[in-house]
């Protein structure tokens, strides 16, 4: 269940939800209660791979088909 939750919490982040919004939706869902304190410290462990997305190289093209 912790997995569960914790992909849920990365998701809705991705999805660009606020630390206190992803706190509600996981109470209205799962009825169940997490601080924004933890999902914090669940969002700090991918801080570093968003960073290293949105500094990636990009192509000067891209095709689109």
């Amino acid at each position: 269940m912790v997995d569960g939750i914790e992909n849920f919490i990365i998701t809705l982040y991705a999805k660009g939800m606020s630390n206190s919004d992803i706190e509600k939706q996981i109470r209205e869902v799962y009825d169940f209660n997490v601080s924004t304190s933890t999902i914090s410290r669940i969002t700090d462990k991918i801080t570093n791979d968003i960073v290293t997305w949105q500094n990636r190289p990009l192509e000067p093209v891209y095709l689109i088909t």
